[in-house]
């Protein structure tokens, strides 16, 4: 009678080692391996904010141009705003080795929109919720707490502005 071949620990070690990650690999500082944006990628979306809030700069600087006074302060201070955030992503842009559109666009027209104080505040506050959706919608794939903690502030930043200019349109 032949005896039944018990299997040796030594390749159930093996096979275990073989689907559990290594430490390496847990440890592993690109978070891509995790589902979340590579390097390359939030370079990319910073980039893509950036454009998108030199035109919210331009924006609210043609409110300026056609508001009264009062309403021309409001405007001004939220351009400021708008240039502080620029520069914020500028160097986080450059902190992540991107090169490029760190340039300002400086445009006084906002294409597509006529003079009036109005087509100018309803463009800004799309601007605004667009830009708002594009780091809602991101903040979920960004696996850097502190990018993540600027992009939120941003984040309600804008929605507080919309929130203004659809108060003044009203």
């Amino acid at each position: 009678m032949r005896k039944a071949r018990v299997p040796q620990l030594t390749n159930t070690a093996v096979t275990i080692r073989q689907f559990v990650p290594s430490p390496s690999k847990a440890n592993a500082p690109d978070a891509s391996y995790f589902g979340y944006w590579s390097g390359e990628e939030i370079l990319r979306f910073l980039k893509q904010l950036l454009d998108g809030e030199q035109v919210g700069l331009t924006a609210y600087a043609a409110i300026g141009h056609a508001a009264c006074t009062q309403l021309a302060d409001l405007a001004l201070e939220a351009e400021m705003g708008q240039g502080a955030i620029c520069i914020l992503l500028r160097k986080e842009i450059a902190a992540r080795g991107g090169t490029g559109t760190l340039r300002a666009k400086a445009t006084d027209a906002i294409p597509g929109i006529d003079g009036s104080l109005r087509s100018r505040m309803r463009f800004a506050s799309r601007n605004q919720a667009m830009l708002a959706d594009m780091i809602e919608d991101a903040v979920v794939d960004i696996f850097d707490s502190k990018l993540n903690a600027k992009l939120i502030y941003l984040l309600l930043l804008h929605r507080k502005q919309v929130e203004q200019l659809e108060a003044i349109a009203a």
